[in-house]
C-alpha cells in the first residue's frame, strides 16, 4: 500500500479489501481509501493509502498510472478479474475516484459551484464544477489541466450490457475525453439525466 513516481508515471500499490495488514513498525501517513479508475474498456479498483485531496494534482502531474494488485472489471462482459499490475495512460482515463475528505478548507480559494453533466463514451457523469466567481464555468475549463474535480458527483456507465450507477462524492474527470459537457440544474443532478448511451462496437472495416 504505497505510492511513488518516476519518469512521468504514478505508481500505486492497491489491495483488494479495506482490511488492514498488521505492521507494528509502520505508521500510516495517509488514510486507506477506495480507489477507482474508469478507463475506456474497463474499471480498475482497489484500496490504497492516498490523501484524496491530493488526487487531482497527482493525476495532472503524471502521464501514466502504474497500478499493482488491482481488480479489473471488463465493461464488455462485466466480469471482474485480479491482475498483478496494469498501466493506464492518462489520455485513456475517463475519470478517477478516491474516497476521503476534500482537504483543508482553509487552503481553498473562494469559488462558485455549477452543476454540470458530462458524457464520455459510455459514461455519464454529473456533479458540481468549482469556478471563480463571475467566470463562465465551461469556458473556464479551457485554461485548466486535463483532470478536473467535481464534487457531490455521481457516475453512470454500462458494464456487461447493464446500466450501473454510483454516487462518488468527488470524482476527477478527464475533460479532454468528454464527448459533450454542459451546465444543467441541481434538479437535473438529483432527478437524473438521460442515461448514458451504449456505443455500438467499432466497425472492423
Amino acid at each position: 500500500m504505497s505510492l511513488g513516481s518516476s519518469s512521468g508515471r504514478l505508481y500505486l500499490i492497491l489491495q483488494p479489501t479495506p482490511e488492514e495488514v498488521f505492521e507494528p513498525d509502520s505508521v500510516a501517513d495517509a488514510p486507506l481509501v477506495r480507489f477507482i479508475a474508469y478507463g475506456l474498456q474497463e474499471r480498475v479498483f482497489g484500496w490504497v493509502r492516498l490523501r484524496a485531496d491530493r488526487l487531482t494534482d497527482l493525476l495532472n502531474a503524471h502521464e501514466e498510472l502504474h497500478l499493482a494488485e488491482v481488480a479489473i472489471e471488463s465493461l464488455e462482459d462485466g466480469v471482474t478479474q485480479m491482475a498483478d499490475e496494469v498501466i493506464i495512460h492518462r489520455r485513456d482515463l475517463v475519470a478517477v475516484h478516491a474516497t476521503g475528505p476534500r482537504g483543508d478548507a482553509a487552503l481553498h480559494h473562494r469559488t462558485r459551484t455549477h452543476p454540470i453533466a458530462i458524457q464520455s463514451g459510455n459514461y455519464l457523469i454529473g456533479g458540481h464544477l468549482h469556478a471563480d466567481p463571475g467566470a463562465d464555468p465551461i469556458a473556464s475549463l479551457a485554461g485548466r489541466p486535463a483532470m478536473v474535480p467535481l464534487t457531490d458527483a455521481w457516475i453512470e456507465y454500462w458494464s456487461g450490457g447493464e446500466r450501473k450507477y454510483q454516487s462518488t462524492g468527488t470524482i476527477v474527470v478527464n475533460r479532454h475525453y468528454a464527448d459533450w459537457l454542459r451546465v444543467v440544474t441541481d434538479e437535473d443532478l438529483i432527478e437524473g439525466i438521460s442515461p448514458p448511451r451504449l456505443r455500438a462496437p467499432a466497425s472492423t472495416r
